[in-house]
């Protein structure tokens, strides 16, 4: 059994080595799982795959007839609600529904003439609208034609405002995240009830004190470094600044979400359902209208679906693809028994739910840094999660919702994530330098993330 555990744990190592020195993720965890799944079967640890009505009748072939399996049952679910997400976000990019938020919130920073406090306010904007903005990258580019300037105008340094637009989107929530979907779908609860009862109030908790942490942080930094740089002002081009009425169609899909739920209607006994995929779909639909109404264009609104459908396929090609590789990675694993191995020698060492929680999270964050990106990291290690959890007796909300947490916050650290490379790049700073303005807010995260779960 040691020998399986061993080679278990190389073919982990290698695989997160591989994806570490930016090899297609998809592609090593699909071929790692194929790997682990024929160990089991020559092995003898695992000789079924699939059940009797799915299987082929060879347990070569089930192997790959189950990545088929796991690629069409994700598609037609978790995949389906993903892709819907990202196209409704391609579609309020390119209507300007989202440069129209990002404006109206930004607007009462430019009154204030306090740098340090305006520093910390524009880190709590940033977070209110990454409620509506999922993707971190679009955010940052957004609020470097709005945020970063003031900041800088009002004398704070370019790593200061750096780091404020980049740790803005400090962590994956919302019923339109991906990997909040993946921890609602592993924990067995509803979205909107992950959302409300769960990330708010811990999301509340570490913004205000990553926000007091900005104040403090980047003030000291400045002042110790005495930069001089000047700020030199480009003229912007607003190409598609849309009515101001348009501030309302992002967060559409999160107010349908909650108003027909338990924390809406339900509760004048209207007993009226929708899933989040109906919800981008008719906010999708009232853009359209919306957009029609703005340009009296029929032909021009109605190819503009194709937008819509181009963001689907993208994040098919990106994402989902991703979820289904990590499923059979992690089904891999769990054929060679490390899971059943880790869960025996966790229980014989008597630790407490709470410490491997810790322990769970910190090993994500190491990863999330290494890679610089926590999706494929959340992906992975999300199946094998409630099997884990049920085997020493722990809550798997709790550790699902931490490695979230913990996955995002890494990457804010990692001088290779995609937001630290955008903002590093837009502002013209050393994106090591951008990682260390962001270290203490997102450390302050970190713990008050791990402890607000824990007892909250």
């Amino acid at each position: 059994m040691i020998f399986h555990i061993v080679f278990t744990l190389f073919v982990m190592s290698f695989s997160i080595y591989l994806i570490i020195k930016k090899v297609k993720a998809q592609s090593i965890l699909l071929f790692a799982g194929l790997v682990l799944m024929f160990y089991s079967y020559i092995t003898g640890l695992n000789t079924q795959f699939l059940n009797e009505k799915q299987s082929t009748n060879s347990a070569i072939l089930d192997m790959f007839a189950y990545i088929r399996h796991t690629l069409a049952k994700d598609l037609s679910t978790l995949g389906l609600t993903i892709m819907c997400g990202a196209g409704f976000a391609k579609y309020m990019d390119m209507i300007g529904a989202s440069t129209r938020m990002v404006m109206l919130l930004t607007r009462p920073l430019k009154s204030l003439n306090a740098p340090y406090i305006v520093c910390a306010l524009g880190f709590s904007i940033c977070m209110i609208l990454s409620l509506a903005i999922q993707s971190a990258s679009a955010l940052a580019t957004l609020t470097m034609v709005t945020i970063f300037p003031i900041l800088r105008r009002l004398g704070v340094s370019a790593l200061a405002a750096a780091s404020v637009v980049a740790s803005g989107h400090l962590l994956d929530i919302g019923p339109a995240a991906a990997t909040s979907l993946v921890v609602s779908k592993y924990a067995d609860i509803s979205i909107e009830q992950l959302f409300v009862e769960h990330q708010l109030p811990v999301y509340a908790f570490c913004g205000v004190f990553a926000t007091i942490a900005h104040y403090f942080w980047q003030k000291h930094l400045d002042k110790k470094d005495k930069s001089t740089d000047i700020y030199i002002e480009e003229e912007q081009k607003n190409e598609n600044i849309a009515p101001k009425y348009y501030v309302l169609l992002p967060i559409l899909p999160l107010f349908f979400i909650l108003f027909f739920s338990q924390y809406g209607i339900y509760k004048l006994g209207i007993k009226i359902k929708i899933d989040i995929v109906t919800a981008m779909l008719l906010s999708f639909f009232i853009a359209m209208c919306c957009e029609f109404i703005r340009y009296k264009n029929y032909k021009e609104v109605a190819a503009s679906i194709q937008i819509f459908f181009d963001g689907m396929g993208r994040m098919f090609a990106i994402t989902v693809t991703l979820i289904s590789a990590a499923k059979v990675f992690a089904y891999g694993i769990t054929c060679t028994g490390l899971i059943d191995a880790f869960t025996s020698l966790v229980s014989s060492l008597g630790l407490s739910a709470s410490v491997v929680t810790l322990g769970v999270s910190i090993i994500i964050i190491l990863l999330s840094f290494a890679t610089g990106s926590g999706v494929a990291i959340v992906y992975s290690f999300a199946p094998i999660i409630p099997q884990f959890a049920n085997a020493i007796n722990a809550d798997a909300l709790i550790m699902l919702h931490s490695m979230q947490n913990a996955a995002s916050l890494g990457r804010l650290l990692s001088p290779v994530a995609a937001v630290i490379i955008i903002v590093s790049s837009l502002a013209n700073v050393n994106a090591f330098k951008l990682v260390k303005r962001n270290s203490l807010p997102v450390f302050v995260a970190i713990i008050v993330s791990m402890l607000s779960i824990i007892f909250i």
